[in-house]
Formats: C-alpha cells, sequence, structure tokens
C-alpha cells in the first residue's frame, strides 16, 4: 500500500530503508512494517527529487522540511504540497492533482527523460482515472509532444521511442479488466480509420469508455473500412466510434469522405456510427441515418457520459 500510494517500487523502499536509512518504520509483534503518513509522504517527496537528478544518498537523510525546500528551489510551490496532502487513515488512496504531475512530465519530455516520464505515468495511471488519466495528463503530453517534433526538438526516432512510451502506459487502463460489474447494456468499437496512425487520442477515447462503464472494443489506429465493418457485424456492436482523426488534414477531404460513406453503407442501420475529431463531410452522401459528428474530445466525453444512463 504505500508502494502504491507514493509510486516508489517495493525494493526501492527496501532498499532505501535498508542502505541509506531513509525510513525507520515501526514493526509490529510479526515483524511486519507499519508505515505512517509521514513515511509515505518523506518516499513521495524522495522520488520527485530522485526524478529530477538528486541522488538518494544524498537525501535520504534530509527531514521533510527539508525535502520540501530543495523542491522549492526547483520551482515547486507552497499550494502544490498542500494539494498532495492525504489522509491514510480516512482514504487509502491518494487524491492527486494532474496539474501538479503535467509540468514534471512536461519539463522531463523537453529533456528527453524517458525514464522520468514512465516512472511519473507508471504513479498516475494507476492513482488517476482514466478520464482523467486520458484528458488531463495524455492528452496535453500528445500535443506537447507534437510540438517537439515539429518544432525540431524531437527527431523522428525520439518522438516515436516517447509515443511507444506513452502508448505503453496508456495500455494500462485500455485494456486492463476494469472493477465496475454492471457494465451498461451498449457495445461499442473504438477504431481508427485507414491512414491514421494517431493512436493516443483514439486510446484517449476507449479510456473514456471504460470509465463509464461501457462494455468496449479497442481496435487501435489505421483500419480498413472493410476491417471494421465486419468486426461490428461479427461482435454486434451498436456503436462504432472512428478517430479522432487527422486524416482529414493529412490525407484530404475525399479520402475521408469515402472512407466514412462506405463505412456507412455496410453498417446495419440500427449502428449509430460517430466520428470524432475535424471533419468536413458531405452528409447528404453518407447512407448512414444514425451518424453522429463530435469534434472534441471534450464533446466525446460529454456524449459517452449520457450512455451511461
Amino acid at each position: 500500500m504505500a508502494s502504491k500510494i507514493s509510486g516508489v517500487g517495493v525494493h526501492t523502499i527496501r532498499a532505501w530503508e535498508k542502505r541509506y536509512k531513509a525510513l525507520v518504520p515501526v514493526r509490529d509483534a510479526s515483524g511486519h512494517r507499519t508505515y505512517s503518513k509521514t513515511d509515505v509522504e518523506k518516499l513521495m517527496l524522495l522520488s520527485e527529487l530522485c526524478l529530477l537528478g538528486y541522488t538518494i544518498s544524498k537525501v535520504a537523510g534530509l527531514t521533510i522540511p527539508e525535502l520540501k525546500d530543495l523542491l522549492k528551489d526547483l520551482g515547486k510551490t507552497e499550494a502544490s504540497f498542500e494539494a498532495t496532502d492525504f489522509n491514510l487513515i480516512n482514504d487509502t488512496k491518494l487524491t492527486i492533482d494532474p496539474a501538479q504531475s503535467l509540468p514534471i512530465l512536461n519539463f522531463a519530455l523537453k529533456s528527453y527523460k524517458l525514464d522520468v516520464i514512465s516512472q511519473e505515468l507508471g504513479k498516475l495511471k494507476i492513482l488517476l482515472s482514466p478520464k482523467d488519466f486520458a484528458l488531463e495528463i495524455l492528452v496535453p503530453l500528445s500535443h506537447s509532444l507534437a510540438e517537439a517534433h515539429s518544432s525540431g526538438v524531437f527527431t523522428s526516432s525520439q518522438e516515436q521511442a516517447t509515443r511507444s512510451l506513452l502508448k505503453f502506459h496508456m495500455g494500462y487502463n485500455l485494456y486492463h479488466p476494469h472493477d465496475k460489474k454492471d457494465k451498461i447494456n451498449i457495445n461499442v468499437i473504438v477504431s481508427g480509420m485507414e491512414g491514421d496512425l494517431n493512436d493516443l487520442a483514439l486510446g484517449s477515447v476507449g479510456l473514456l469508455c471504460g470509465h463509464y462503464g461501457l462494455h468496449y472494443t479497442y481496435l487501435g489506429a489505421d483500419i480498413t473500412y472493410e476491417a471494421l465493418s465486419d468486426t461490428v457485424k461479427s461482435l454486434e456492436a451498436n456503436v462504432v466510434i472512428v478517430g479522432p482523426s487527422n486524416v482529414h488534414n493529412q490525407l484530404g477531404k475525399s479520402h475521408f469522405q469515402n472512407y466514412i460513406e462506405k463505412l456507412s453503407g455496410k453498417l446495419n442501420p440500427s449502428t449509430e456510427l460517430v466520428v470524432a475529431g475535424k471533419s468536413e463531410l458531405d452528409l447528404d452522401k453518407i447512407p448512414s441515418k444514425r451518424l453522429v459528428i463530435l469534434k472534441t474530445l471534450s464533446a466525446v466525453d460529454e456524449y459517452l457520459s449520457h450512455k451511461n444512463h
């Protein structure tokens, strides 16, 4: 539990105790360690400092006020410490503010510190809801990554490596079984349009489906309309979400229009087709009578939130 709340691995906690005397937890009659709120708070501060470049040997012996002073020197505010306060007695799950983690992640991204990104995301994907992880963390990071690549800060290989890391952590909630027992009687398929490789935004839609307890199948990016329509029929899906898509800008309006026309023509008339992302469609040419166009992820979120009622 101390490991899950602090984001520090079990083996790391033991090493910090044994080698550096960072903590001296109380042991019960059976010899099991009992971590106090103060112990876990120190673990969190030590972890954050190590992520920012300090070695554990330099900071293990410092007090909590001294650790906070170091973080303040690095730009962390007093309010941010109060925002991450928690109570182990009344609530065993840490309440975390994504706005406090995003600057660290953006700093690590611009510095190409994949280890820092991975460790921070490893903590957030457990502590945040799928919705908050998608909208408050993945989407902003995806935009920052795109900017870094387009401005020349990142090479193509660096952009690909970072994107793959984000996808790995996205998969924790995307493919992990959800705890909600009574899923809504809606069968959703989430798919990317052929030619569109932006699966971070697409994965965020899958996370939102899971957040609202919907039964969904995530196919990933770059799916042909034939494969998508066959999957819809086989799984008897009643909602298909295509996108969010950048294909409209990348491959042209005609490609986008043709894909939606052909897909719509193969779907059962009762199937709802949702086109997510900015698009310009000639609606008169699309056979589907149940077409929904949602231009932003916020609109997709609102749409899915109504589906769970």
